[in-house]
């Protein structure tokens, strides 16, 4: 799905584990990288419902969002398969 991936993504992607703790410190990839799973479990399982949370919204805005957002501008992959997005509510 996405083409820049990094070995965190590949350990979080193949686990069979029902948890996954991701450790380290800020700027480690951990965000980035448990969000391009969360995109590929989102294609792979239509109609599925994934919440991100957080902190609060500006935390969400400097992190999780933009990560995703960052994501989707560079997979023209997650492009045709957005039907839209709800800049206001974030969904």
């Amino acid at each position: 799905m996405y083409e820049k991936t990094s070995i965190l993504f590949k350990q979080n992607f193949e686990s069979n584990s029902p948890v996954v703790v991701n450790q380290g410190g800020s700027n480690s990839g951990k965000t980035f990288a448990i969000l391009q799973v969360l995109f590929c479990m989102a294609i792979a399982t239509p109609k599925q419902v994934i919440t991100v949370v957080g902190q609060d919204i500006p935390n969400l805005k400097a992190g999780a969002l933009r990560d995703a957002l960052s994501i989707y501008e560079d997979s023209p992959l997650l492009k045709s398969l957005v039907k839209n997005y709800n800049k206001t509510d974030r969904v």
